[in-house]
């Protein structure tokens, strides 16, 4: 049986999935895990009663669950995850982190004025983190195998 969702509608285009990025983050793991589900596109300019009284908030996306509507799309795809293990999507809690600095790390060095303020050895330790985990986890990461291509 499909799961019911309800995601944002595209303004003045009420059959085009809209720009929410909660509820595509909610389609993607749906789509990702192959669950099957059937989509409601909500006008969230002007919301359908039935959809108000399963979401009294008017916040997409919700979710249908053992007919009990379920909103906000970190619990969603929580629950998801859980009675869906298969393909695992979140990271197990000892590689969550890892390489999760070095978007940050880069940007404060590139905005580096003082070439002693630390911030270009801070990179090159999150680089030298994440390179130490792929060689001890043969180049992979949340179960994807990753290359460098030069």
């Amino acid at each position: 049986m499909a799961l019911e969702v309800c995601v944002k509608a595209a303004a003045g285009a009420p059959d085009v999935l809209g720009d929410c990025p909660f509820s595509q983050r909610v389609l993607l793991t749906l789509e990702e895990k192959k669950v099957p589900y059937k989509m409601h596109l909500i006008n969230v300019s002007d919301k359908p009663q039935w959809f108000l009284e399963a979401s009294p908030e008017g916040k997409v996306p919700v979710i249908k669950f053992d007919d009990k509507w379920i909103p906000d799309s970190d619990v969603i795809v929580g629950l998801i995850e859980e009675k869906y293990p298969n393909p695992p999507l979140s990271s197990p809690p000892e590689v969550a982190s890892v390489g999760s600095k070095i978007f940050p790390s880069f940007v404060k060095f590139l905005k580096s004025k003082d070439p002693s303020d630390g911030s270009e050895k801070a990179l090159l330790d999150e680089l030298k983190a994440l390179d130490k985990h792929f060689k001890a986890h043969d180049r992979t990461l949340m179960g994807r195998t990753f290359v460098l291509l030069i």
